[in-house]
């Protein structure tokens, strides 16, 4: 982890990463909370979070597309400068106008999603094979850091001046991402653009439909992608549910619900930290199988705790400790696509990673709002361990095969410097030989 603090490239574009998560995090906590306030509606202020969910599935794999079509780092700030647009109409109170709203939302949802895939494919480009997952876990830490800040100064601008603080908080952030990533790109010394380059020559279509096909080719994907989708359902029965337990099992109320929610990101903070100080020790197959298997373990002691306790000390602790195996699994699943697929598929790799996330998400939630009445909530929530648990099994027994980097990705840093790689430019025929 400190070497990679030493690399000014990579320092730009981690810090360009956490001002994008507490910009996407600030409007993620304010807008549904000025929807509730408007309409006094659970179900129309739910339609901000399904807008955001349909968008992500259904656009997910163009976006990741995008990162494959064109240069990383110029997507990347393009994509900021539009986010920051896109947020202009919440200066002018929407009021009932709840399309904008949702229009807003979608729009976010989807350049988020372009945003994380042409960043995480280009983190190859940027350090070694070596360092992956230690970089991973430091953009997973921003999520959690990004959570913490985003989410106060959200529910704060709702407060103070409705949509209008959030307007310029987002646009704010988002301009100072595009001027972060801009910079970074040149601290890199432009090794990710001179890497590999964008074949033009078919359609955007065509590339994303071969892209898709090589996905579906490649074993190590195809596991990581089942493991990955085993903890989507289990988010998405989570995200229901876990406000019913804390008030059926639990017999709290909604200030111990936001605590229990709010501390959860310092274990994450803490995971990202520890995982960026062992990433060069573990696998990213051993930090899939360890983060899952962990994460469902603890699930299990929270679900059925209320039979022994409910003191909320006890849980605070617990939703601590849960944070650190998400750090941990997200950095191995991360590092491992990294390691197993070539530069030219990567953004179209990171597409349908969550394009599937958040359609197994999607699967979950309508799975918990199916049950949670039907069932007992305590029962519903260990079947969400238990597919944590099998997520941790595929990832060890599907992935045992799987070894250290892909002879591809050790050759490209081979001729690089410790932490930034600079491989030498190649002519289109050798690039597209290649691709092929």
């Amino acid at each position: 982890m400190f070497t990679l603090l030493r690399h000014r490239g990579f320092v730009l574009i981690w810090a360009a990463g956490l001002f994008s998560s507490v910009s996407s995090w600030l409007l993620l906590t304010g807008l549904p909370i000025y929807v509730f306030g408007v309409t006094g509606s659970a179900f129309t202020t739910s339609a901000v979070f399904l807008v955001e969910l349909l968008c992500g599935i259904t656009l997910g794999s163009f976006a990741g597309a995008l990162a494959d079509r064109f240069d990383r780092f110029r997507l990347m700030s393009c994509v900021a400068v539009v986010q920051a647009a896109v947020v202009i109409p919440l200066l002018a109170e929407p009021g009932h106008h709840l399309w904008i709203i949702c229009l807003v939302a979608g729009a976010q949802a989807v350049l988020t999603q372009t945003f994380d895939s042409a960043r995480n494919a280009a983190l190859p480009s940027l350090v070694e094979p070596a360092h992956l997952v230690g970089a991973n876990s430091m953009v997973a830490l921003n999520i959690s850091v990004g959570r913490l800040i985003g989410s106060s100064l959200g529910g704060f601008a709702i407060t103070r001046e409705g949509t209008r603080y959030l307007a310029i908080g987002g646009a704010v952030a988002f301009v100072i991402t595009a001027a972060l990533i801009a910079a970074g790109r040149r601290g890199a010394r432009h090794g990710a653009a001179e890497s590999t380059p964008p074949d033009r020559t078919s359609s955007f279509f065509a590339n994303w439909r071969s892209g898709l096909a090589a996905m579906l080719r490649n074993h190590t994907v195809r596991v990581t992608i089942l493991s990955v989708a085993l903890g989507g359902i289990a988010q998405g029965l989570f995200v229901v549910l876990f406000v019913v337990f804390v008030s059926r099992a639990l017999h709290a109320d909604g200030t111990l619900t936001g605590v229990l929610r709010g501390v959860q990101a310092i274990g994450g903070v803490a995971g990202g930290l520890i995982v960026g100080m062992l990433g060069t020790r573990l696998s990213p197959r051993l930090l899939m199988s360890l983060g899952a298997t962990t994460f469902g373990l603890i699930s299990l002691v929270i679900w059925n705790g209320p039979a022994v306790t409910r003191q909320p000390e006890w849980y605070i602790l617990l939703f601590i400790l849960v944070g650190v195996p998400g750090i941990a699994y997200n950095s191995g699943a991360f590092a491992q696509i990294q390691q197993s697929v070539p530069d030219t598929g990567l953004g179209r790799a990171f597409g349908v990673y969550y394009a599937i996330y958040n359609a197994s998400q999607g699967l979950g939630m309508a799975a918990a709002g199916l049950l949670g009445d039907v069932l007992s909530v305590v029962l519903v929530l260990n079947v969400q361990a238990a597919l944590y648990l099998a997520s941790g099994v595929v990832a060890y027994v599907g992935l045992r095969s799987v070894g250290g980097a892909a002879p591809f990705l050790v050759r490209r840093h081979k001729r690089g410097e410790v932490g930034v790689s600079r491989p030498r430019p190649r002519s289109p025929r050798t690039a597209h030989s290649r691709q092929t």
